[in-house]
């Protein structure tokens, strides 16, 4: 391969399709020759990998992604941020209120959000890769399962009612509101719960309104785009905080849950495998990417690059020239803006960019766990056993709705267009000025006035399709509970070899009459 074909190749990297194949590691099992009915797990894979296929490991670069973006939401960094934030306000009130402490404050939300929209890029394409991974390895065993409960040696004459009637031990947790370990948390779940309500978004858009108001009373003047600019950057920085930690507690969550469906999974496999002494491999199970049109491939394409050392390259860089010019231009206002109006514009793109690729991600992984799914409820239905979960109650009040909607239309690669039309048409005014102060403030404050609003606006609909997420992934971890307790009372009447009393202490998955 010439050099101009490698070059083509490395350009061309970012934003590849990309398929999820993999099959399940296959719990392989033999007879013990002395005693016959006594079985034993045979791998040469580490506890770790029998659950999961093996990952290669992540570059540094990779890792220190995943650790900046896991403490943006701890309470040391919103600790940090608060006391940034009275720091500010102590200084402003000593100060005078200078423009230059406004301005601090709005390149500091604009560089706050700029990274953080860099940090998430990477992780939700993982989080993506990683989930679709996790099914391709559930419907993968799914498919050795069904291969064995549809044997004519295996028995489905089982009672039902003695089924449903088992209690589970559910060590995950309640699905659809996030475990609280602190004060923090609390407010946490409070903050976002109150930032995506309709008072919110009245108090906002009244906020909007109030500060056109008083345009002309101020001259239209850059202390009038000052005010709003500030009040929307503290707006955006604190509440981002407060997200953020909701974010990384709903990750933990989905982790637990993962690890406990996989244990449970495998342990569903052995006893089937022991049964038949069955040793097939679980077949490979590839899941093709959806179709893009060259819009989306271009979205997905910068995603890539912002979402990786690339992109850092880049910021560095800019950061580096922006400090390079400060002597020349004598530290100034219009010095302090160009990095706000660099990281606002970028900023902007990005947000609307990530959300896009969002939306699409997760439903394509809809449609993924929907096949899962109707897998489980095909082997339910062979076994005569009534599925022991049922469909999320649908919300269908005005919030949720809107949210749903601005959700939809950010999901399409139009919305990405229009927030390049804005970017290229606000740098073009801006020019048209010269770049000076009021340039850039123009260029800073629609975009952060967008911004405000999608984060009041779509927060809801984050809440709703999280708390979707986490009751998909928590029934599935029951219904493997109980085919699990399906396949104990099986041994109990004989079906299979071994004798096992879902009632003892020491079963870890079935709990007595009554305990959850």
């Amino acid at each position: 391969m010439g050099f101009k074909e490698k070059l083509w190749r490395w350009l061309s990297a970012p934003g590849s399709p990309i398929t999820v194949s993999c099959s399940a590691p296959t719990q392989y099992v033999h007879q013990n020759k002395e005693q016959t009915t006594s079985y034993q797990v045979v791998t040469e894979e580490s506890k770790e990998a029998r659950l999961f296929n093996p990952e290669e490991r992540k570059q540094l670069g990779g890792r220190i992604f995943d650790t900046v973006t896991s403490m943006a939401g701890s309470r040391a960094a919103f600790i940090a941020t608060l006391l940034v934030l009275i720091g500010w306000a102590i200084a402003g009130g000593v100060l005078g209120a200078p423009d230059n402490w406004q301005i601090f404050m709005q390149d500091g939300s604009s560089i706050q959000c700029y990274i953080s929209d860099t940090l998430l890029m990477r992780q939700q394409h993982n989080h993506c890769i990683s989930l679709l991974t996790f099914i391709a390895q559930l419907r993968s065993r799914n498919a050795t399962q069904r291969r064995l409960f549809h044997s004519p040696e295996f028995s489905t004459d089982v009672d039902a009612n003695e089924v449903l009637q088992m209690a589970i031990k559910d060590d995950v947790g309640d699905a659809v509101t996030l475990p609280t370990e602190n004060w923090f948390d609390v407010c946490c779940n409070w903050v976002s719960e109150a930032v995506g309500s309709l008072a919110a978004w009245a108090i906002y858009w009244g906020g909007i309104f109030a500060w056109i108001g008083v345009g002309n009373m101020l001259g239209w003047s850059n202390l009038w785009q000052l005010y709003i600019n500030t009040a929307v950057a503290v707006e955006l920085t604190f509440t981002s905080m407060f997200l953020q930690n909701t974010r990384r507690r709903h990750m933990l969550y989905l982790r637990k849950c993962l690890k406990s469906i996989m244990e449970a999974d495998c342990e569903l496999e052995t006893k089937l495998r022991e049964h038949f002494n069955d040793n097939e491999p679980n077949p490979v199970i590839t899941i093709p990417p959806p179709e893009r049109s060259r819009g989306v491939r271009a979205i997905d394409y910068y995603a890539d690059v912002v979402g990786s050392g690339v992109g850092v390259v880049i910021s560095i860089a800019v950061f580096a020239t922006w400090l390079g010019v400060g002597n020349l231009m004598e530290w100034s206002s219009n010095w302090w803006l160009i990095i706000g109006t660099y990281t606002g514009l970028i900023g902007f793109l990005d947000g609307f960019a990530l959300r896009n690729v969002y939306f699409r991600q997760d439903m394509w992984t809809d449609e993924q766990f929907a096949i899962l799914i109707e897998a489980d409820e095909m082997t339910y239905q062979y076994l005569n056993l009534p599925i022991p979960t049922g469909p999320l109650p649908e919300s269908h009040d005005l919030r949720t709705r809107v949210s749903n909607w601005m959700g939809f239309i950010c999901a399409k690669a139009m919305a990405v267009g229009v927030a390049v039309i804005i970017i290229i048409a606000l740098i073009c005014i801006a020019s048209g000025m010269q770049w000076s102060e009021t340039g850039q403030l123009i260029c800073n404050t629609p975009t952060m006035i967008i911004e405000g609003f999608l984060l009041v606006v779509l927060i809801q609909g984050h809440n709703k399709s999280n708390m979707r997420r986490r009751v998909i992934l928590h029934d599935i971890f029951i219904r493997r509970l109980k085919l699990l307790q399906y396949v104990h009372v099986s041994q109990q009447n004989g079906f299979l070899n071994e004798k096992h009393s879902c009632t003892e202490k020491n079963c870890k998955w079935c709990s007595k009459k009554g305990d959850n």
